[in-house]
């Protein structure tokens, strides 16, 4: 008798033990759940936030003081766009801040433009635009400008071949101490294209450019 009521007594506390620990695993594992769910959300978040494009504030500022005309800021702010310097890359908004600037005679975004389309940089090559624009940075004194332009008229890309102009914008760069413009150049007075046929001047621009 004394065993049935042992028993009697030990499987209700049992159960109620079994229970509490069921119980209480159930709350751990919505717990475990909860902040399963949490991180997961947090996660999304995140990496959503990391595919918006967040432009620094100093951009921002450049941008206003952009928009009222400064020249120097526009160019600027083409060269981060382009290079993709604490911003994403953007090609077409580096063409129209360099645009801009260009349009005010910055001689710098001038040379950039002719660049960007002589070699289809994010956009279709264009050898009349590009020589357009080496011409009006070359006009005002730009050496790779005026070297480009040496080979434009040398090769007849964008214009027709002239190779007296081509020696003209050769000459121009060379003066400001343009490498490969004094390597050219050297090489029309060896073969003498557009001048007499001179070995000691191509000497002295092959040195020059060396």
């Amino acid at each position: 008798m004394v065993h049935i009521k042992l028993i009697t007594m030990v499987i209700p506390t049992l159960a109620v033990t079994h229970t509490n620990y069921i119980m209480f695993n159930l709350k751990k594992f919505n717990t475990y759940c909860f902040l399963i769910i949490c991180f997961y959300l947090y996660s999304s978040f995140d990496l959503n936030s990391q595919d918006r494009e967040v432009v620094p504030s100093y951009i921002l500022k450049m941008e206003k003081i952009a928009e009222k005309g400064n020249s120097d800021v526009q160019y600027n702010l083409g060269l981060l766009y382009s290079n993709g310097e604490d911003v994403e890359k953007d090609i077409e908004k580096a063409i129209y801040w360099f645009k801009r600037s260009a349009s005010q005679n910055n001689v710098l975004a001038q040379y950039k433009l002719g660049y960007i389309y002589d070699n289809g940089l994010g956009v279709k090559k264009d050898p009349d635009r590009a020589y357009q624009y080496y011409r009006s940075a070359g006009e005002k004194g730009n050496a790779d400008a005026q070297y480009n332009l040496g080979i434009f008229y040398r090769l007849g890309i964008g214009v027709n071949q002239n190779f007296q102009e081509s020696l003209s914008w050769y000459k121009l760069a060379s003066k400001q101490g343009h490498i490969a413009a004094q390597n050219n150049l050297s090489l029309l007075y060896e073969e003498g294209i557009a001048t007499r046929q001179d070995i000691l001047d191509a000497i002295k621009f092959f040195r020059c450019g060396n």
